[in-house]
Parts: C-alpha cells; structure tokens; sequence
C-alpha cells in the first residue's frame, strides 16, 4: 500500500483551517482517516476497540494545535507524529495484559516479512473471494486481520508502530523517522527487529495449532 501523496492541495486546507474557515479541515480527515485508523489498529493492539475513539481523538487533538502547526514538515508528518503519541499515552495508560517476546532470544530477519504479508493477505483473500460465497469471504477476511492483530500484539509498541508504518503504510525510512524523531538508522535497526519479532510469534501460533 502506498502512503498518502503530500500534495500542495494538503497546505492549501491547513492554510484555510489556520485562516478560521470552519470547512477546511474536513478535507483532510477525509483524506488521511482511514491510515490514522490503520496506524491506531496496528499500535494498540489487544485494544482494538479503542482505535475508533483514538482517531476521532487524533484529529480532535490535531485541529486544535493546528494553529501551532509551523509548517517545517509535511502536515501528513505531523498528523502521524500526534497519532503515535496518542496512541503510546492509551497504552501508558491501561498496560497490555502480557508481555511482549523477548528480543535477546529472537533470530535475524532475513526475509522476515514474508510471515507478515501472509498474515496480512488481506488483498489475497480479497481476490480469492471473487469466486467464493461473500460470506466464506468475510470469515477469511476476519481470520486474516484477527491473525495480523495477534502477531502485532506480540511486538513491543515502539518496534510495532515502525512495522505498521513501513509494511502498512508504506512510508519509507525518512518519513517514519521524521514522524518519531529517531534517525532512519534507528528506524532501519528497529524494523529488522520488529520482523524477527513476527517471525518468532508466527511461529509460537504454529506450535499452537
């Protein structure tokens, strides 16, 4: 999936929004809505139903500072800056109720995502459901993000807001780094560790089953 274009259309609205037009700011949650959702989904967690609450909290927050909103990066960046720190102050709040995986004892990544984009198959599922019952297509279809979700969950919340933002998103390393003010070396290391996460919880499923 491809991140959100910033288009020169983006600064138009926040420059609107600033002016005092009440209308502008619609817009953009139309626009960058239902990313915000997926970035609050993959962050929280177990607390998936917060997500809906947390985004409508995100842009509340986000109007309401856009008056200090400078300028000096995309407003997409710093949508996602606001949107992170939301989410990361729900789960200082209410502790998740398991630890996540241990690191020290996961293996390299090489290749790691291969596991995540078959939990993530959502398109897949999608394609093969053109010939299947739309039912049977709805059940995988929760099969697979409810699988996604789990994985997810294993993750600790600064290795798994990375990996939604690069594998969910799309953004490259900048734009993660610029969005958590980390250096892309730092969001590089994070990422790699993040996948060798996934690849030991898929595996903890599979000896589950």
């Amino acid at each position: 999936m491809e991140p959100a274009r910033v288009t020169h259309e983006d600064s138009i609205w926040v420059d609107r929004c600033k002016a005092g037009d009440p209308d502008a700011f619609g817009p953009l949650v139309q626009k960058f809505a239902g990313r915000i959702h997926r970035l609050a989904w993959g962050i929280l967690g177990e607390r998936l139903g917060d997500a809906d609450d947390a985004v409508q909290e995100i842009f509340l927050k986000a109007y309401l500072a856009l008056p200090k909103f400078r300028g000096d990066a995309k407003f997409s960046t710093w949508l996602y800056r606001i949107a992170v720190n939301h989410c990361r102050d729900i789960i200082r709040r209410s502790p998740p109720p398991h630890l996540p995986l241990e690191e020290d004892s996961l293996p390299a990544a090489a290749g790691g995502m291969a596991v995540f984009e078959a939990a993530a198959s959502g398109e897949a599922a999608e394609n093969e459901s053109l010939e299947a019952d739309a039912s049977e297509a709805l059940a995988a279809e929760k099969e697979s993000a409810a699988k996604l979700q789990r994985l997810l969950g294993e993750l600790k919340e600064r290795h798994r807001s990375i990996i939604v933002m690069r594998e969910l998103e799309g953004m490259s390393y900048e734009e993660i780094g610029a969005a958590l003010r980390i250096p892309p070396g730092t969001v590089r290391s994070r990422l790699n560790r993040a996948r060798a996460s996934l690849l030991r919880a898929a595996e903890i499923m599979r000896e589950e089953r």
